[in-house]
């Protein structure tokens, strides 16, 4: 009865998932396509001095796999816990991902991986990694959006407007491994210390603006209406079927 219980709360999250994987799939993967088919230039853009001093640790590569199953658990954990926060980082993502689709299509840049010859297991995952994608897509980071965006919907999750409180030693969790997360994507070589600025930049000017702008509440107070208007409507079609 519990799991029956926790879909039917989360059923409503379904649309908004689907919505933002394909936002997800067209600003990076269908860049991607566009750089591959020469529609889409990249530049190379100079590494940083912190990034010199940031070593190669192909262990963190386990990390940085866990940012979408994480993410995805998180997305409908808010969803259940706190509608109101789940529609404000909901909208907030959308709007992060499309400004760094419109950055990756007129600002694209290339990030040079170093020479490095696998020799375990560990190592062959890494190489395997840089060569699944092409080396564009980097500046901002997606995989930093999503960390950043677990971190705000741990500690909202038990705020204003929430109707359940969110498990404490899974957000104490989720917030260590969304940092480590960030970590990875430098220490695993798939982008430099800009790429993760600038994630946090747009993410933490994005989020503001949307929960100023009251985003969760209108939504929320849209799908009411609608659920009002088939309320409604299913009386008049009953009554109707009545009267005949």
């Amino acid at each position: 009865m519990k799991i029956k219980n926790f879909f039917a709360k989360i059923k409503y999250a379904i649309l908004p998932f689907i919505l933002f994987a394909i936002v997800l799939f067209l600003t990076f993967f269908g860049v991607e396509m566009l750089y591959k088919a020469g529609i889409i230039n990249a530049s190379q853009y100079h590494v940083s001095i912190i990034d010199e001093f940031i070593p190669l640790v192909p262990q963190f590569i386990y990390v940085y796999y866990l940012t979408f199953p994480l993410g995805i658990f998180l997305f409908f954990y808010l969803a259940y816990t706190n509608k109101k926060a789940f529609y404000n980082l909901y909208v907030t993502l959308i709007i992060c991902f499309l400004i760094s689709g419109i950055i990756y299509i007129f600002a694209e840049t290339i990030l040079t991986k170093p020479d490095f010859e696998p020799k375990s297991f560990t190592d062959k995952l890494v190489v395997l990694t840089w060569g699944s994608t092409a080396p564009v897509n980097n500046f901002p980071s997606q995989h930093c959006f999503m960390a950043i965006a677990i971190i705000i919907g741990c500690l909202t999750a038990n705020g204003k407007g929430n109707n359940r409180k969110m498990n404490k030693f899974f957000i104490y969790f989720a917030i260590i491994c969304s940092l480590l997360i960030c970590m990875s994507t430098v220490f695993t070589k798939q982008h430099y210390f800009l790429d993760i600025i600038a994630s946090f930049d747009i993410m933490l000017i994005v989020y503001p603006i949307v929960k100023v702008c009251k985003t969760g509440d209108k939504l929320i107070e849209w799908e009411e209406k609608r659920a009002e208007k088939r309320k409604l409507k299913k009386i008049e079609k009953n009554l109707k079927t009545d009267s005949k």
